[in-house]
């Protein structure tokens, strides 16, 4: 993992636009979460509104959704550590773990190919991060189905 020093690393999700809708939001909330804890970002300060109501913090930086195939999305996680990004990755085997540990023991007994990947957030300077993604398009509204 890169050092995490006083300024944030840029912080990019990318996501498989063909996944499910649920599946989308689990990997995002699971991947925020975890590039939070990994120091990705700070809380901003609590806020009021103009009627006095408070707001909670949230973090301070803008974190881009992009759109990746699950082929891209390997192979982004596979490219992030020779550029020094960290890629923290929510692979198929922990979408269908119940708990970590199952997770921890799937992994374990699964080659690197066979590990699909939902999923992938990318920490590092902003730099190499644009270098990996700046092909990738903006996570959009699927395309209705009639």
């Amino acid at each position: 993992m890169p050092e995490i020093g006083a300024v944030p690393p840029r912080c990019v999700l990318v996501l498989d636009p063909a996944a499910p809708r649920w599946l989308i939001a689990n990997a995002a909330a699971v991947l925020g979460a975890s590039a939070g804890a990994a120091g990705a970002a700070a809380l901003g300060p609590e806020l009021t509104d103009a009627s006095g109501a408070r707001w909670p913090a949230i973090a301070e930086i803008v974190v881009p959704v992009l759109a990746a195939s699950p082929a891209e999305l390997a192979a982004l996680r596979a490219a992030a550590p020779d550029a020094g990004v960290t890629a923290l990755a929510f692979p198929d085997l922990a979408q269908a773990s119940p708990t970590y540990a199952d997770f921890a023991a799937a992994v374990a007994r699964t080659a690197t190919a066979d590990i699909g990947v939902h999923a992938v957030a990318l920490l590092g300077s902003g730099n190499a991060v644009r270098r990996l993604t700046r092909h990738l398009p903006a996570l959009t509204d699927p395309v209705p189905v009639p």
